[in-house]
């Protein structure tokens, strides 16, 4: 029995040790074909995110890190150093491990959250909306909406396109007592023009508007619809006119020393 128990023993031995081989070998060969590629593709290190970013997050060293990227592949704007864009604001959501570009960070000194999300030259603007008003809450940030004013001509009710293709910023919801009574309502944050801001605002002072959700794709104007008015054309009657006999007058010309000529009309 003590012999089978030897034999049993270093058969057991043999074949973890093959195994290890077998494993050791495997690990090798893994890394030299990882050390070829490496050869083969030149590489570079560009600055990706560590985690996934919302809108109006601020950069810094815990939410960024360093990779290696393919040196032929790498993004426009992309950057190389960390500290490059330590402080800067993304106004795009940010995936874990997507390299980052300029494109998708504010300006430096913008600040951070909806402000670093307003280009130069535009402001901020929030409107109330409800259920109707906001779309049925499919207005959501990054979307684009027109604007439609609701004007009383007479007896009917009006509706006039007054801005087009409007960017949304954010969309949030607050509580307000009206009447004794807790009421939910949206505001809804857009990016105007000083001049559309001034034109909505006076807008919501005269009449009721609403948004109307855009495809964002869709960069032309409205489709204006023309109703064709069938032409009228009056039909003149004319009564024949009558000469008169002696209704016509004489022309005399004189031309120098020629005798005079006339000409009877």
């Amino acid at each position: 029995m003590k012999n089978y128990g030897t034999l049993i023993a270093l058969a057991v031995a043999v074949v973890f040790g093959i195994l290890a081989v077998v494993l050791a070998n495997r690990w090798m060969s893994t890394r030299q074909e990882k050390a070829a590629m490496s050869a083969q593709v030149p590489l570079t290190q560009v600055v990706i995110a560590a985690r996934d970013l919302d809108i109006g997050t601020k950069l810094t060293q815990e939410n960024l890190t360093l990779a290696d990227w393919p040196k032929a592949n790498v993004p426009k704007g992309a950057f190389t150093k960390v500290d490059d864009v330590v402080g800067r604001v993304t106004v795009t959501k940010m995936i874990a491990g997507k390299p980052l570009v300029a494109a998708e960070l504010a300006s430096e000194g913008s600040g951070v959250g909806l402000v670093a999300q307003i280009r130069p030259g535009y402001r901020a603007m929030s409107i109330r909306v409800d259920e109707v008003i906001g779309v049925g809450g499919f207005i959501l940030p990054s979307t684009f909406v027109d604007i439609i004013a609701v004007e009383k001509q007479g007896e009917k009710m009006v509706g006039d396109t007054i801005l087009e293709r409007i960017p949304v910023l954010a969309v949030a919801q607050e509580t307000f007592v009206e009447e004794g009574k807790a009421k939910l309502v949206k505001t809804v944050t857009m990016e105007l023009s000083q001049r559309q801001a001034e034109k909505l605002a006076a807008q919501i002072n005269q009449g009721p508007i609403h948004l109307v959700l855009r495809n964002p794709t869709d960069l032309g104007d409205r489709i204006v619809e023309k109703e064709e008015k069938p032409v009228v054309r009056r039909q003149v009657s004319r009564a024949p006119v009558e000469k008169k006999e002696g209704s016509g007058f004489n022309i005399e010309v004189i031309q120098g020393d020629k005798s005079p000529q006339s000409y009877k009309f």
